[in-house]
């Protein structure tokens, strides 16, 4: 399972799932990652066949659902809470690098357009 974290999560979360060996990419590493709408995005990372982690579940469900209409496909949406989430606090990134190993190892049937609410 290959992963692009949205930027608004931590390089280091990135940084540290490549060391376990996972294939994370962080679009705060790639300035055009980093530059492009939420719609677009989506599309970027279906290209390399990644699914987008993301808090920003208003906008992304939006598109998922809208893509549903339309027929356009997408490698997968991953839903992290702000809340349980929090970069401000003392356990981020650790939980959030935890939560993806285990995700990444036991992933979602199917290979597009699934939906995954990190626990």
């Amino acid at each position: 399972m290959k992963l692009l974290l949205d930027t608004h999560h931590s390089r280091l979360a990135a940084e540290r799932l490549r060391s376990d060996g996972h294939d994370v990419t962080a679009a705060a590493d790639d300035p055009i990652l980093a530059s492009l709408p939420d719609e677009e995005l989506l599309r970027a990372a279906r290209r390399s066949g990644r699914a987008v982690v993301t808090e920003n579940a208003r906008d992304f469900d939006r598109i998922v659902r809208a893509w549903v209409v339309t027929g356009e496909h997408h490698a997968g949406v991953v839903f992290s809470s702000p809340r349980r989430y929090h970069r401000g606090s003392n356990s981020y990134p650790a939980n959030l690098i935890s939560a993806l190993a285990t995700l990444t190892d036991n992933p979602p049937s199917g290979d597009l357009d699934w939906v995954y609410w990190l626990p």
